[in-house]
């Protein structure tokens, strides 16, 4: 499969200012890319919206990040909405200050490409990359740690063994669960089994989703989907 079959194109004006606008109710983030250098992301807020001009504005990074991202040809704004990975290009970063807070003031595009199928965005965590949970068994109160097969900005399927799976099941909630993966994600949440199954005689996985997630926490996550969708794409 090659990654451009996955890219869908959207121009349609009508649904390019819905899905931004679903992605302000959400309290959304951006990260913007120099063009040719694709390994640099600058995390971005979104704090206002205006659809009548259809612009919103993003707050700025700091001042080093702003040199540099000037010095690129175009600039990708790229965010995760509606669990889709989401972009467009801008030539330009135009500067909007109000008193001493300093915003970039973007323009809804004419073209807005994204990430089409769910297989893209529940991304597997290369062999390279250190990926863990630890949790505390309902039943037991045992603290078991296993191993992040998957990630997305939802949730999660985590490897365990046969005798870690007790009291596991459909609708379980753990909490507190910590996550670590290696120079990306390192919180605590909330979450709860939606599935299970039987990959080997020794290993189970189970799917879960994250609940109550915090906004920072949400942004750490999807830092750490974009990221791997990037190794995973090259």
């Amino acid at each position: 499969m090659q990654p451009t079959d996955d890219i869908i194109t959207v121009q349609t004006p009508r649904v390019i200012d819905k899905i931004i606008a679903r992605h302000f109710e959400q309290r959304g983030h951006f990260q913007l890319i120099p063009e040719g250098d694709e390994s640099f992301q600058a995390p971005v807020s979104m704090v206002a919206n205006d659809p009548e001009r259809r612009r919103f504005l993003v707050d700025q990074p700091p001042e080093l990040v702003r040199r540099h991202l000037s010095l690129a040809p175009r600039v990708r704004v790229q965010a995760l909405i509606d669990q889709l990975v989401s972009w467009f290009y801008v030539e330009t970063l135009r500067e909007k200050i109000e008193g001493t807070d300093r915003y970039y003031e973007l323009p809804y595009p004419a073209m807005l490409e994204r990430l089409q199928r769910r297989s893209v965005f529940r991304v597997g965590i290369p062999p390279d990359i250190t990926a863990s949970i630890a949790f505390v068994q309902p039943t037991t109160s045992t603290v078991w740690l296993g191993r992040i097969d998957d990630l997305s900005a939802a949730g999660c399927a985590m490897a365990l063994r046969p005798d870690q799976a007790i009291g596991l099941a459909e609708g379980v909630q753990l909490a507190p669960v910590k996550i670590r993966i290696e120079g990306m994600v390192d919180l605590s949440v909330q979450m709860i089994i939606r599935n299970q199954r039987i990959v080997a005689k020794g290993e189970w996985i189970f799917g879960a989703e994250f609940m109550n997630l915090s906004p920072l926490d949400a942004q750490q996550l999807d830092r750490a989907v974009m990221r791997l969708q990037r190794l995973m794409l090259g």
